[in-house]
């Protein structure tokens, strides 16, 4: 198998989203290069690519960009030393890097949305919006709820804007960074108690959400994506036997103190 066989098998998986604009699609190496182990990942980052070297990666499947960017446009990087490098080291080992991003967000069972719920065990939607899924749960106090989120998603830490000693019955989430303050009022038109999201603008949505009786909980971009990946990982073992899949974790960046 080839890399453009495997890019063809997400062609196929999602064909809607390559009749439109889209950033999926390969963002270095050659669609020719044969493949026997692909690494499936969140992000290609430094890290992510030595790793990849050491477990013998032929190709690199990931969710977010590359070179820093949405659309990982290199033009105004020409002169910058860390992305020099990085090319570098992928030119070196002839590495594939294909992203997945439009096709997997909302991809249903498997999809970075519906792993995230799965991953914090909720089932009953309450109601949703395009971007924006309300669950009902258990009564459960905010700060209970932080601790929860953070055993359930092996987290290094969670931090949250709210009283810790207000009941939640339903929450928002909204994955990577759909923690914008529409996305914020979005949860509150479904009655959502809390929106756990990736990123937020503290500015903006952390005192919309201090100013009103909806909590945040903003987890980190790749924490709130990364069961989504390892879903994908196992989603291509069982459709493409022929090839070794392997998920390779994205770290949160942030060391806490």
């Amino acid at each position: 198998m080839k890399a453009r066989d495997v890019a063809g098998f997400f062609r196929e998986l999602t064909p809607e989203v390559y009749t439109r604009e889209t950033c999926d699609g390969f963002k270095f190496g050659d669609p020719e290069k044969p493949v026997k182990k692909i690494g499936v990942t969140w992000m290609a980052s430094m890290g992510v690519i030595h790793e990849a070297i050491r477990r013998g990666v032929d190709m690199i499947v990931t969710h977010e960009p590359t070179f820093y960017n949405h659309w990982d446009k290199t033009e105004h990087l020409e002169n910058d030393a860390v992305y020099a490098v990085k090319r570098a080291l992928l030119e070196e080992r002839g590495i594939p890097v294909y992203r997945v991003h439009d096709g997997w967000d909302f991809y249903p069972e498997y999809g970075i949305l519906d792993s995230l719920a799965k991953a914090l065990g909720l089932e009953r939607v309450a109601g949703q919006t395009m971007k924006i899924r309300v669950y009902e749960c258990p009564n459960i106090l905010l700060g209970d709820l932080a601790l929860k989120v953070k055993h359930d998603l092996g987290l290094k830490a969670v931090r949250y804007v709210g009283d810790p000693e207000m009941e939640v019955t339903r929450i928002g989430l909204g994955i990577g960074s759909l923690g914008l303050w529409e996305n914020l009022k979005e949860a509150m038109s479904l009655e959502a108690d809390c929106l756990i999201c990736g990123e937020t603008i503290e500015w903006q949505t952390a005192r919309y959400s201090e100013d009103s009786s909806v909590a945040l909980m903003p987890i980190g971009h790749s924490n709130s994506e990364n069961p989504g990946m390892k879903s994908l990982a196992e989603f291509m073992k069982a459709r493409l036997p022929e090839l070794e899949i392997e998920y390779i974790e994205t770290p949160d960046p942030f060391i806490y103190v």
